[in-house]
């Protein structure tokens, strides 16, 4: 499918500043998907027409798509094409309480925990170069929204970057366990940005994407595995925070 041109016409883009250009441009692409009543399966414009009329680089535009990939709004075809992603298939079971998911959130995220080891396992047998580069891209710019405190920064390129380990694993099962997971996370996300202001991230995200480089299965899934751990106590704490406070309305 291909977008109508009357209704690239009726969207207006909005120039978007240096500042926060990822994080923008995605929105800028979500506010096009909701302007242009794409359905699931409707291609969005191809990476060379987003770049011209949002006026940033290609490179952006493809970080960009990654975010709102990772977020399960677009989903990356063969070919470089990207249509709008079906988010209903990601829902369905009946949706749980707040309450009820934060007294699970330990058990979920020891399933994240073993679908991104094995994935980091079959990622470092299977990268590209490309792909090399572009978790080292989401890497530093995760570092570096990390010093400047910029937190809606730091989570987006932290979980592009554990998307693209799991896109570069080659595996449509345990790609559909990730999301399943990481869409039963986000309900309580907002939970956990202390997890990314730990010291530790840089070292053992560096570990993991060496690791991977150097198609090291073995040391690539040991890394992966000691992030989970590291984040297991906040987990543990949100858990007991959470029951005390109660549900969030």
């Amino acid at each position: 499918m291909s977008i109508d041109p009357n209704v690239e016409q009726s969207y207006v883009p909005v120039p978007i500043n240096r500042e926060s250009v990822i994080s923008k441009a995605a929105d800028e692409i979500r506010r096009l998907i909701g302007a242009g009543n794409l359905k699931p399966g409707d291609a969005l414009p191809v990476e060379l027409k987003l770049s011209k009329s949002l006026g940033i680089s290609r490179g952006s535009v493809r970080e960009a798509l990654r975010v709102l990939d990772g977020l399960g709004l677009v989903e990356k075809q063969p070919g470089r094409r990207v249509i709008v992603a079906d988010r209903s298939r990601l829902y369905t079971s009946p949706p749980i309480g707040e309450a009820a998911f934060l007294k699970a959130l330990p058990v979920v995220y020891k399933v994240r925990g073993l679908v991104e080891e094995r994935c980091a396992e079959l990622a470092a047998l299977h990268r590209t170069e490309e792909e090399v580069a572009e978790l080292e891209n989401y890497l530093a710019l995760f570092q570096e929204a990390r010093k400047r405190g910029d937190p809606v920064a730091a989570a987006h390129n932290h979980q592009a970057f554990h998307s693209g380990i799991v896109a570069a694993a080659r595996n449509p099962v345990l790609t559909a366990l990730f999301q399943q997971v990481r869409f039963s996370i986000a309900a309580v996300a907002e939970r956990l940005p202390e997890s990314l202001r730990d010291s530790r991230q840089a070292s053992i995200h560096t570990a993991v994407l060496e690791a991977i480089r150097g198609r090291d299965a073995r040391r690539a899934r040991t890394a992966t595995r000691r992030h989970f751990r590291m984040i297991a106590p906040l987990i543990e704490f949100v858990t007991r925070s959470g029951e005390q406070e109660g549900p969030r309305i």
